[in-house]
């Protein structure tokens, strides 16, 4: 499925795209020069409270996302 974007003239297709909820891992990613292609609001389903969901191309997050499974991401 092909989504628009909220941030711009970009669309992508939601299968190459991972969602980033935990701010951390956000904010390294984006300290990297990760930047996300989409931003949307959503409700945790364990909190029922409203939260950002960050969607980054899974190309451009690959290595980023093996560092940041052995907690090397700095």
């Amino acid at each position: 499925m092909i989504v628009k974007s909220n941030l711009g003239d970009f669309s992508y297709d939601n299968r190459d795209v991972v969602r980033i909820v935990n701010p951390k891992q956000r904010d390294l990613y984006l300290t990297n020069g990760i930047m996300p292609k989409d931003i949307y609001t959503s409700i945790d389903d364990k909190t029922n409270e409203k939260i950002l969901v960050y969607i980054f191309l899974k190309s451009e997050t690959r290595e980023a996302y093996e560092k940041w499974c052995n907690y090397e991401l700095k």
